[in-house]
């Protein structure tokens, strides 16, 4: 496995200089050129001059070749990178799949018993049912003309509270009440 630095090496091929300046390796370990060079090199955006021009292709071939093995490997270390961080540091995907699911642990034992709750509030007595059915009627009694009364005779005070009545009795039939 490798790891990446915080610093860079690598030295600039040229930065700019003044003005008709010769190029001259300083004390940073960079080249600097004159502007116009400089500018030139910064315009450049066709190497197809090298190409077709024989004799600075032949000069210049085995630098067209390491140049290109550099633009291979750098091609290279981009799609790695983007494999494996994603486009958005931020959001590395270097992380790895998640794993599976670990076992379920053992059941706990059974807990005590609670305490009995209070004894909740009597409820509402209830409506009162219906009534029920008629009783049957009793048997009939004997006409009046073949009732035969005796017995006995007399009167007898009775109260209730604060008032009383007098129930006069004659031969057991009840004859006033005043």
């Amino acid at each position: 496995m490798a790891s990446i630095n915080d610093n860079v090496r690598g030295k600039k091929l040229f930065k700019q200089g003044s003005s008709g300046q010769k190029a001259a390796k300083g004390s940073d370990g960079e080249y600097t050129v004159s502007k116009e060079i400089s500018d030139d090199l910064t315009g450049l955006t066709d190497i197809s001059e090298v190409y077709n021009d024989d004799g600075l292709y032949q000069v210049n071939r085995f630098l067209l070749r390491q140049i290109e093995d550099i633009r291979q490997d750098v091609e290279e270390l981009h799609a790695f990178i983007k494999d494996a961080f994603g486009k958005d540091s931020s959001s590395a995907a270097s992380q790895g799949a998640k794993g599976d699911k670990g076992d379920t642990g053992a059941t706990g034992a059974k807990g005590s018993k609670g305490d009995t709750g209070a004894t909740g509030a009597t409820g509402p007595q209830g409506a009162t049912g219906p009534q029920g059915p008629a009783g049957a009627d009793g048997a009939d009694g004997k006409d009046g003309s073949d009732a035969s009364v005796s017995g006995a005779s007399g009167s007898f005070t009775a109260t209730s509270g604060k008032s009383s009545v007098t129930v006069t009795v004659s031969n057991g039939l009840i004859s006033t009440i005043k």
